[in-house]
């Protein structure tokens, strides 16, 4: 059977039997009119369209139709043959309004027709419309954002304020419309949000009271970025001064700018930080006064860091040095039962070279620096310890004697 449905000569004979369907339709009155005894006469034909849509015909760049009847019914009257061919065929027709030379205001006009066949007769009711032109408006309206869930934003996070592209959006329809309009706004779920939002989102007009207006606009759609900031901290850069300047040169100053950072990251990372290290400064490159840009590193678990560049200006000078005599020797870290002597140098003094610029030798006094051995950890006997110097900030200082001879001993029980 399939086979039949499928063969050429199916689809042959189905043509034939439609074309001369279509043939006996439209012959249909010739015969009728044929002598009697031929043919038995036949009466004409009508038929009814309900609901058929009334199109205006205006010009839509000045005017906008406010109120007009959607719709009328449509009579036909003719010869049976040519209301069967168009119930059949459904040829294309339409029911208008011919607006085209009329102003804004309201006007009675009739309801014409075209595309229906020529010998039929079309009746229209109702037969007379009315119709509100209103001239066309339009403004530029600013698009507000509205942040929907704000309360519902990842622990910790804040969010900056949103952006619109374009600022402003074009609304053009019928005054009385366009008198309505109170707001343009677009939504954006913030909820969960980690991190900035950017997305395309459309664009709803409202009225004073809150309804949604549909209105036609240059741009139905536009481009939103929310930032959303990680939790933040501002914790001091440390920069650490590396190998030797060039022989001769000293630095009269440093300054670092700024000397404050921002870090963003999660709440429990960015709280167990106080500063950032690991921002070295290589002097044995540094010939001249200048400025070096230095990155910031990021440490573990920090999101971002703000600025990401330090700059550090040094200003360098003739290196000039500074003999200070008879500094007091201190010892430190000693161990809690145990005794520590100097026996070299004599009388526990050292005398200190200072190397540096002119400005910061002249600020230097005894007071500012501090001579030490340091004997943490140190068993009981003698011991050969490095004596080592603190003072101002860009300040080189040499002892005469590199060494102290030290000897510790442990204390009885008594003594302790």
């Amino acid at each position: 059977m399939d086979k039949f449905f499928n063969s050429p000569w199916f689809v042959k004979i189905v043509s034939f039997f439609i074309a001369l369907m279509l043939f006996m339709m439209v012959n249909y009155d010739n015969l009728s009119n044929q002598p009697a005894g031929v043919l038995p006469p036949v009466s004409p034909g009508t038929y009814t369209l309900e609901d058929v849509e009334v199109t205006a015909h205006y010009d839509e760049e000045r005017f906008a139709v406010t109120e007009m009847t959607e719709s009328v019914q449509v009579n036909l009257k003719g010869p049976q043959s040519s209301i069967t061919l168009f119930q059949v065929t459904r040829p294309s027709y339409e029911v208008f309004v011919d607006l085209q030379d009329r102003e804004a205001g309201v006007h009675h006009v009739s309801v014409e027709h075209r595309g229906f066949p020529n010998d039929v007769s079309v009746s229209i009711v109702p037969q007379f419309v009315r119709v509100v032109l209103q001239e066309k408006k339009t403004i530029s309206l600013p698009v507000e954002v509205d942040l929907v869930n704000r309360s519902e934003i990842a622990e910790g996070y804040s969010i900056g304020l949103p952006i619109v592209t374009p600022v402003n959006v074009e609304i053009t329809a019928a005054e009385e419309l366009i008198n309505q309009v109170a707001i343009a706004k677009v939504f954006v779920d913030v909820k969960g949000a980690d991190k900035t939002i950017e997305k395309s989102v459309p664009v709803k007009i409202y009225d004073h009271f809150g309804n949604e207006l549909h209105l036609d606009m240059e741009t139905a759609v536009v481009d939103v970025r929310v930032p959303i900031t990680s939790p933040y901290k501002e914790v001091p850069v440390k920069v650490t001064k590396q190998g030797e300047l060039p022989e001769g040169l000293s630095i009269n100053s440093m300054t670092v700018d700024p000397k404050v950072v921002t870090i963003f990251g999660p709440q429990n990372i960015i709280n167990s930080l106080s500063l950032i290290e690991g921002i070295n400064l290589d002097l044995s490159t540094i010939t001249q006064s200048q400025t070096v840009q230095i990155p910031v590193p990021k440490p573990r678990g920090v999101e971002k860091v703000d600025p990401e560049v330090i700059n550090v200006t040094i200003e360098l000078s003739v290196a000039e040095s500074l003999e200070i005599e008879d500094i007091p020797l201190e010892i430190t870290g000693l161990s809690e039962g145990f005794s520590a002597e100097i026996r070299t140098p004599e009388g526990r003094l050292t005398d200190v070279i200072v190397k540096g610029s002119r400005l910061l030798l002249d600020k230097v006094s005894r007071e500012d620096i501090q001579a030490y051995v340091d004997v943490n950890q140190l068993s009981s006997g003698e011991h050969e310890v490095d004596i080592q110097v603190v003072g101002p900030q860009n300040l080189l200082f040499f002892t005469e004697t590199e060494k102290a001879l030290i000897v510790v001993e442990e204390l009885d029980k008594e003594d302790q």
